[in-house]
């Protein structure tokens, strides 16, 4: 009998990748959502368009999260090597620094609250902040970071 090379040893490599991108992806139809008005995961009565600031932020952040689903995508899928290593690799180690930089002090915060028992002194503007939306921002920075690091190492 002739002998098989042995099959490739399979890793977590393409779920941090699917799963920055499914977390960029969820975040830009959120902000899409918010953009035109929906009002699903924000404090009673408050509505995106009639903030221009925060309108203004939708429009910005909607493609900027595309872009960052189709990093955690080209960091797995076979298209991805068509762009320079370098360039995906300062990419997503970059989008997981701008996660992070943006939640980790708010988390602490957060983690402090909750530990303290003073969750009720909360706004529900800070309670959103504290307990969803930085939270979703931690998670995507962790899940980037891991994609990042995965990819760096495989090749």
């Amino acid at each position: 009998m002739l002998d098989r090379p042995a099959a490739p040893e399979r890793t977590a490599r393409p779920w941090f990748g699917y799963a920055t991108a499914a977390w960029a992806f969820a975040f830009a139809l959120i902000h899409l959502y918010w953009a035109f008005g929906g009002g699903l995961g924000l404090p009673a009565g408050f509505s995106v368009p009639d903030n221009t600031a925060l309108l203004i932020i939708d429009i910005v952040a909607v493609p900027l999260c595309v872009a960052g689903g189709l990093l955690g995508l080209a960091l797995v899928r076979p298209w991805g090597a068509r762009f320079p290593r370098r360039l995906l690799l300062v990419a997503a180690w970059g989008m997981c620094a701008l996660c992070l930089v943006h939640s980790v002090p708010t988390v602490i915060s957060a983690a402090i609250v909750l530990a303290r028992g003073t969750q009720d002194t909360l706004s529900l503007p800070e309670q959103f902040s504290y307990f969803g939306y930085e939270p979703y921002w931690f998670v995507g920075g962790l899940v980037v970071g891991l994609a990042a690091l995965v990819y760096q190492r495989e090749r």
